[in-house]
């Protein structure tokens, strides 16, 4: 009898240590995929362009809405964009996640989020809708449509 219960505690004990494995995995990449998000806005609001292009990856695509016509452009193209639009901005720009909703697979994610952009004298909300793919072991945006209200 003692014999059987230590076998099913042994048994058990597998089960709880592999089960854990799966589920701490996945919330680590969740961690690191919210992070990720989490360096994305912070690094544009502090118009850190060297910092925001490091959450793509190199062959990122972004497509956004802009006077009803859906523009595409390549990495570089859009954070030139993004430079200008912090250098000839007349007031400084914060823009920051409100709410995110994270769709996890092994080595791709998507990612939709809430967002406030704010200046001294307005506030504009939108969303970014996420692509992420494990890049070199860390999650990269590789595919970014974003819109305004």
């Amino acid at each position: 009898m003692f014999i059987q219960f230590k076998n099913a505690i042994r048994i058990l004990l597998i089960f709880i240590f592999s089960t854990a494995s799966i589920f701490s995995d996945d919330s680590i990449d969740k961690k690191n995929i919210e992070e990720s998000i989490d360096k994305y806005f912070a690094t544009w609001s502090n118009a850190d362009m060297e910092g925001y292009e490091s959450c793509f990856h190199p062959n990122a695509m972004i497509h956004f809405e802009r006077n009803g016509d859906v523009r595409s452009e390549n990495l570089s193209t859009f954070i030139e964009g993004q430079k200008n639009a912090h250098q000839y901005a007349m007031e400084k720009m914060k823009e920051v996640p409100l709410s995110k909703k994270i769709q996890l697979d092994k080595n791709a994610a998507q990612v939709i989020v809430r967002w406030k952009l704010t200046t001294n004298s307005r506030e504009q909300y939108g969303y970014d809708y996420f692509t992420l793919i494990k890049y070199k072991k860390k999650w990269k945006i590789i595919y970014l449509i974003f819109n305004n209200d």
